[in-house]
């Protein structure tokens, strides 16, 4: 499958130096070719200065807590027939086993995207 990006969040708010000008963050997260992905943009005009960063799997805390705030989660079930199951939640976002036994218990929150990957029947 070539690439399918299923959100984008952007986010306009001045910093502190650009009062008039407007800086931009654009986070995604998508699945490409299986695997779950994610990029992020920063571009400040008065400036004009870009970064760019991306990588495979869940996104670092910023952009994620960024993607979060935006898109809100999704509330998945742990274990069981209709569960996430418990490898692959701890392969995804490498938690110990006592994180595991907890999310088993109170399920776990997940990007939309995320929450995708998780349940797709290919994983």
């Amino acid at each position: 499958m070539a690439e399918q990006q299923v959100y984008a969040t952007l986010h306009r708010e001045p910093c502190e130096e650009c009062v008039q000008e407007e800086c931009v963050q654009e986070d995604w997260q998508f699945i490409r070719d299986g695997e779950l992905h994610w990029a992020g943009y920063e571009h400040c005009p008065r400036y004009e200065a870009y970064a760019c960063d991306d990588g495979r799997g869940v996104p670092p805390p910023r952009v994620r807590e960024r993607i979060v705030a935006r898109e809100g989660t999704v509330h998945l079930p742990v274990g069981g027939p209709d569960g996430v199951p418990l490898a692959l939640l701890r392969r995804v976002y490498g938690l110990s086993l006592a994180e595991v036994a907890a999310a088993r218990k109170t399920g776990y929150r997940a990007t939309p995207v995320e929450a995708r990957y998780l349940l797709s029947p290919t994983q």
